[in-house]
């Protein structure tokens, strides 16, 4: 469903009737996989978040249920839902006969890195996904709990949305045979791990430079929109396609001082970032304007992850 993005005049006319804050000010942030405004108050500032990406209530129930579980156990500062007139988190909102839902959420202070992170951002980041993957082993997850999962059935789906790209000559028929070839060889990797609360759980699954921040030199996580249950190692797959060789290296140490990966960990991720980058690619092939984008980056990932990968050489933590 194509929902139009609403003004700020009619948002800030929604969130006086809708919520009980006093409103001063709201700000458009952009549009991506969610619309973002800022709404500031006297007392400070929120999120609110239009869901593009999903239909279900209950999803982004869910995704509030974990972040308030995070905030109640942990010591991590994540957005904190806030509750509407009605008592409720996720609220429904109508925009020219279209209906959507928004949510309300405390604003988290930080900057966004505009360059690869120092040693000890590095640390601090690792430190903060050592700190959800615990929480998700020890969270009794609620009977009524709904997220995305991604196994096997997922890296299917993205590989077969990737052959979208060919009939805009985005990617040629060669290149789609080996990420088809790749994902016939990761199959079997994700197929044999052991699925246990090590291993399992809720991850955020999209945590790189654009979803946290920093402040005063500590990590918080944002935008918990794309998080799901998944393997710990998935999680750091993508962590990993934002930072550079020696970066990678570096976040496996400060990780492992903390919560130690399974033996094979080296193998799995390899697999798991290539999985992770035909995700990504999967999602961009949806939108015209990232086709330059892959169109340059493509034969790059070919040439030095894919075609490695195919002939057994290790591309990553080397």
């Amino acid at each position: 469903m194509n929902i139009e993005t609403p003004s700020v005049q009619i948002v800030e006319q929604e969130i006086k009737r809708l919520y009980n804050i006093d409103v001063k000010n709201v700000v458009f942030l952009g549009r991506s996989d969610n619309v973002t405004f800022r709404v500031d108050t006297l007392s400070g500032k929120y999120l609110l978040k239009l869901h593009l990406g999903s239909n279900s209530k209950s999803m982004i129930e869910s995704e509030l249920m974990w972040l308030t579980a995070i905030n109640q156990d942990t010591n991590l500062k994540v957005q904190s839902p806030i509750k509407n007139v009605d008592g409720e988190f996720v609220t429904t909102f109508n925009v020219k006969g279209n209906h959507s839902f928004w949510t309300l959420q405390s604003w988290i202070e930080g900057e966004l890195l505009q360059e690869q992170p120092t040693t000890q951002e590095i640390e601090e980041l690792a430190n903060l996904m050592v700190t959800l993957h615990e929480h998700s082993t020890n969270w009794s997850v609620p009977e009524s709990f709904s997220r995305p999962i991604f196994n096997t059935e997922h890296l299917l789906i993205s590989s077969e949305e990737l052959s979208t790209l060919i009939q805009v000559d985005v990617l040629t028929s060669e290149h789609y045979k080996i990420f088809q070839k790749v994902t016939n060889k990761i199959i079997p990797i994700i197929d044999i791990q052991d699925i246990n609360s090590n291993t399992w759980g809720m991850i955020h699954s999209d945590l790189h430079e654009s979803n946290y921040v920093l402040d005063n030199g500590t990590a918080y996580a944002i935008d918990f929109s794309c998080c799901g249950f998944g393997f710990y190692l998935f999680d750091i797959a993508e962590t990993f396609l934002h930072i550079n060789p020696d970066n990678q290296n570096k976040f496996i140490h400060f990780y492992q001082k903390k919560r130690k990966l399974q033996r094979d960990y080296h193998e799995v991720l390899e697999a798991f970032f290539l999985w992770q980058i035909i995700r990504n690619f999967a999602l961009l092939s949806k939108n015209h304007e990232e086709f330059e984008y892959l169109s340059k980056t493509i034969p790059f990932v070919v040439e030095n992850f894919c075609i490695k990968y195919l002939d057994d050489v290790r591309f990553l933590l080397k």
